[in-house]
């Protein structure tokens, strides 16, 4: 069972400061608070915890800096598993105008990814998926399991089999198998149920695919 949270500097994004004056103070505030719900989910039987932060791709220096100070505040006590997913957003008209501006590279992982290496968190959740992140940049996890974002949770287009494992067979020259989960690039929310349906199916049986060509059991 997985169960996925805001992340704090993903709150401090979207909701107004009257009171802290101060976004790393206010980040911190609610990571104690994330920490607290984070904490009973693990006591009733969750297994895998995810904090969501795509904040991190849009503050950069902050995220290497109080954003993993604060996502580690957030972790605190935990023994499940633990994920943080970083994407760059979905669903509002401001961020299709940003990333039309981002160029044909999307580099921001490069800044905060040695950080986060750092960080207690044991999976990173990445896009992928027609998202112009360079691969290369998965590298920077090297203590980490990577989530393999395989699935463009943008397009009605229903992957193949065969496209999903060609983006997890990429992903692996620069993480190992045994590190590696395939994954979507984001949440399926906005997509027609039979599409969504379609795309987890297409996962998994490109994971599958994968697994067989690489001899996994």
């Amino acid at each position: 069972l997985k169960f996925t949270l805001p992340g704090p500097m993903t709150i401090c994004d979207t909701i107004a400061d009257t009171y802290y004056g101060d976004r790393p103070k206010m980040a911190m505030a609610f990571a104690e608070l994330l920490n607290d719900e984070a904490r009973e989910l693990q006591t009733a039987g969750v297994d895998v915890i995810q904090f969501d932060e795509p904040a991190f791709n849009a503050f950069t220096k902050e995220a290497a800096t109080w954003g993993v100070e604060c996502l580690n505040r957030a972790l605190e006590d935990l023994t499940c598993t633990t994920a943080v997913h970083i994407c760059y957003g979905y669903g509002i008209q401001e961020n299709i105008v940003w990333k039309e501006t981002l160029g044909a590279e999307w580099r921001q992982y490069e800044d905060f990814f040695p950080a986060l290496n750092k960080s207690d968190v044991k999976q990173v959740s990445l896009e992928c998926a027609h998202s112009h992140v360079p691969l290369s940049l998965i590298a920077l996890l090297p203590d980490k399991d990577v989530l393999v974002g395989a699935i463009d949770v943008a397009s009605q287009e229903v992957e193949t089999p065969e496209e999903v494992a060609a983006t997890l067979r990429a992903a692996t020259a620069f993480v190992d198998p045994e590190r590696m989960v395939a994954c979507t690039n984001c949440g399926l929310a906005p997509l027609p149920t039979a599409v969504a349906e379609g795309k987890l199916k297409a996962l998994g049986a490109g994971a599958a695919l994968l697994r067989k060509e690489l001899g996994c059991a």
